[in-house]
C-alpha cells in the first residue's frame, strides 16, 4: 500500500512570505476552441513538498539533479512529535536510538494545518532545533523530513540547514503526515529534475 504524503501544488496555496507565490493559468482551452488544455505555472523551487539541494545554503553545495538517489529511496521511520514540543532538539531525539544511515521524517501538529490546506502561514510551526541537527549529523542519518515549509524555526537563524545540508542530508519540506502513523516504511522521495537547483517540488510516498 502506498501513501502519498505530497501536498496539492494549487493556485495561492500555502507559500514561505519571501517566495513566489503560486499562480496556475491555463493559457489554452479544448472549451474555447484550442486544440488542447495547457496551462502555465509560476513558483518558487521550494514550493509545496520540496526537497533542498545542499546549494541552498551551501555556495559550493551540489544541486538537486545530483542528489543519490539511493538516499532518495529505502527504509525510513516516522517519529510522532507530541503537541507540546515546540523544536525537535538532541534532548527530544535521544530515546529514539537513532542509527547510522537512517531516514528520519517528523510528524508533528504542523500536518493538521498541512492537511487542512491552511494557505495562512504560522510562524510557530515545530522545526528541528540546531542541536537537534547537529545530533542528527553525528549519528549519521542521510535524510530528514518535516511536514512544514522549512525544517529550521522562523527567523532564528540558519544554522539547522547549514548543519544538515552542509553534511549531505537529505532536507525534505512540505510534507504531510497527518493520517500517517508512526513507524516504519519505505520512503520513494523524487524532486523534479532542474539543473543546478537549490531545491524542487517533489512527489513523496511511503510503502507500508
Amino acid at each position: 500500500m502506498f501513501i502519498d504524503i505530497s501536498m496539492d501544488i494549487e493556485d495561492g496555496m500555502l507559500h514561505w512570505p519571501s517566495d513566489p507565490g503560486v499562480t496556475i493559468t491555463q493559457f489554452s482551452s479544448i472549451k474555447n476552441g484550442d486544440s488542447s488544455n495547457n496551462s502555465k505555472i509560476t513558483c518558487g523551487v521550494h514550493t509545496g513538498t520540496h526537497i533542498d539541494a545542499p546549494r541552498h545554503f551551501i555556495e559550493d553545495g551540489v544541486g538537486i539533479d545530483k542528489l543519490k538517489l539511493d538516499a532518495l529511496i529505502g527504509r525510513c521511520r516516522v517519529i510522532e512529535v507530541d503537541s507540546s514540543i515546540k523544536a525537535i532538539s538532541k534532548e527530544f531525539l535521544l530515546p529514539y536510538n537513532i542509527k547510522s544511515g537512517e531516514r528520519l521524517l517528523f510528524k508533528t501538529r504542523n500536518s493538521l494545518w498541512i492537511n487542512n490546506k491552511d494557505a495562512n502561514f504560522h510562524d510557530d510551526y515545530v522545526y528541528v532545533s540546531a542541536d537537534g541537527a547537529k545530533f542528527l549529523v553525528e549519528r549519521g542519518i542521510i535524510l530528514v523530513g518535516v511536514d512544514y515549509l522549512s525544517v529550521e524555526g522562523y527567523h532564528i537563524g540558519h544554522d539547522t540547514h547549514k548543519v544538515l545540508l552542509g553534511s549531505n542530508i537529505v532536507v525534505i519540506e512540505g510534507l504531510n503526515l497527518f493520517d500517517v502513523a508512526p513507524g516504519d516504511y519505505k520512503l520513494i522521495a523524487l524532486p523534479v529534475k532542474i539543473k543546478n537547483s537549490n531545491g524542487a517540488p517533489s512527489r513523496v510516498l511511503l510503502e507500508k
